[in-house]
């Protein structure tokens, strides 16, 4: 009898845990989606088609440079003109993380077979509150299949920003800026880092308002200057070095 009662009480024990672990939430930190599940990755299938409905219009041209990542990339309306005469396609979805970025990859960027990306993505990750090595691991899984999908192109990532509104969260975001830092270290064909911490703060060390718009998170026009400065010259070398070969 004791038996029979233990094992019942185990199997609602084992039952309860696989619901938690099952159960979406903010407070997860199940930032690597399960094998198979995409139920939480495509929640911005209607900006994705969008895309895909511009280049029935009128397709890019291979071999180009594709923007990808979150709001940072989506709200660049200067983009084209900031880069030219470099053939830059934007592609940043609002509000994305780094697994809907994976999940999306091959819609996104692999199709256009660029020579160069830039990536900026996992600061809504750590807004999340996905730990920042769990936002590195699925960064590291877009290397990974960036690497075997497009094996010439060069992936640029841009630092996770210091944003007014998210302050707060400074040390996760540098925790996973370092780790990704580090990384590229290790790869310096395949990937480079570019921090534009030092460009987007004040003199009293913290962000600096006027570089942003009201919502104190994401960049102005001023704000978007300062990361064309950092990125143009870079963008222009190894693009130029790449089209030579």
């Amino acid at each position: 009898m004791k038996n029979h009662l233990f094992s019942a009480l185990l199997a609602l024990v084992l039952a309860a845990i696989f619901s938690c672990q099952n159960q979406p939430g903010k407070h997860s930190q199940a930032g690597m989606i399960p094998r198979g599940d995409t139920t939480h990755v495509d929640r911005f299938e209607n900006e994705v088609q969008a895309y895909e409905a511009a280049d029935q219009a009128q397709m890019p041209a291979k071999g180009g440079i594709v923007f990808v990542g979150s709001s940072s990339i989506r709200l660049w309306e200067t983009l084209t003109k900031d880069f030219a005469p470099l053939p830059v396609i934007g592609r940043g979805i609002g509000g994305s993380t780094t697994p809907e970025i994976n999940h999306y990859a091959k819609r996104l960027v692999d199709k256009y077979q660029p020579s160069v990306i830039v990536y900026y993505c996992g600061e809504n990750d750590i807004a999340e509150e996905v730990a920042p090595q769990i936002a590195f691991q699925n960064f590291k899984k877009y290397i990974g299949e960036t690497e075997k999908n497009l094996p010439d192109a060069t992936v640029i990532f841009i630092s996770a920003k210091p944003s007014p509104s998210r302050w707060h969260l400074w040390k996760n975001i540098q925790q996973y800026n370092s780790m990704v830092e580090q990384f590229a270290a290790s790869r310096p064909d395949k990937l480079r880092f570019v921090d534009v911490t030092k460009e987007l703060l004040g003199t009293n060390g913290e962000p600096n308002p006027a570089l942003y718009v009201e919502d104190k998170l994401h960049l102005n026009a001023s704000g978007y200057a300062k990361w064309t400065a950092v990125l143009k010259p870079l963008l222009t070398e190894v693009y130029n070095a790449k089209t030579m070969k």
